[in-house]
C-alpha cells in the first residue's frame, strides 16, 4: 500500500522583508483600497424598508384576525386554523368551546386557534354552475 499519496509536502515560508510590515504593491499593479463608507451602508438601506413591511403587515394582519375573532358570538358557525368546522359555546379567556357536528363533540381549542366565522355556502350551489352538454 502507498501511504505516500497522502503525505504533506513540507513548504517553506515565504521570504519576508527585514523592517516592514507589509511590503508595497509592484509598481504598475492598481492598488485595492478599501470600501467607501455609503458602500458599507448601502445593504442596510436597502434591507431596512423591507423589514419594516413585514413587521407592519404583520401587526395589521393580527389586528385584522383579533378584530374577527372578537365580533364572533355564541351559535355562530366558525372555522379553526386546523380546519374544523363547528358551532361556538363560548369564548372564556384563552380558550373557546366549540361543538362539532353531526355527532355533537365538543371540543376546547385555543381563542388563537380560530380562523373567524365561516361562510355558511352550500356546496350544491357550486355544481348548478358547471356547464352541462346540450343535447340537441
Amino acid at each position: 500500500m502507498n501511504l505516500g499519496l497522502f503525505a504533506f509536502q513540507a513548504v517553506p515560508d515565504a521570504p519576508r522583508s527585514e523592517g516592514t510590515l507589509h511590503s508595497a504593491p509592484p509598481a504598475g499593479e492598481p492598488v485595492a483600497s478599501a470600501p467607501g463608507g455609503m458602500g458599507l451602508f448601502m445593504p442596510l438601506l436597502i434591507l431596512i424598508p423591507f423589514i419594516l413591511i413585514l413587521f407592519f403587515q404583520s401587526r395589521s394582519q393580527t389586528k385584522k384576525q383579533e378584530a374577527s375573532i372578537a365580533g364572533l358570538k355564541k351559535g355562530d358557525r366558525v372555522l379553526t386554523q386546523s380546519g374544523l368546522v363547528g358551532r361556538l359555546l363560548s369564548i372564556e379567556g384563552r380558550y373557546a368551546k366549540l361543538e362539532l357536528p353531526p355527532s355533537g363533540t365538543k371540543v376546547t381549542i385555543l381563542r388563537s386557534g380560530l380562523l373567524g366565522r365561516d361562510t355558511e355556502t352550500e356546496p350544491a350551489a357550486a355544481d348548478t354552475s358547471t356547464d352541462k352538454p346540450k343535447s340537441s
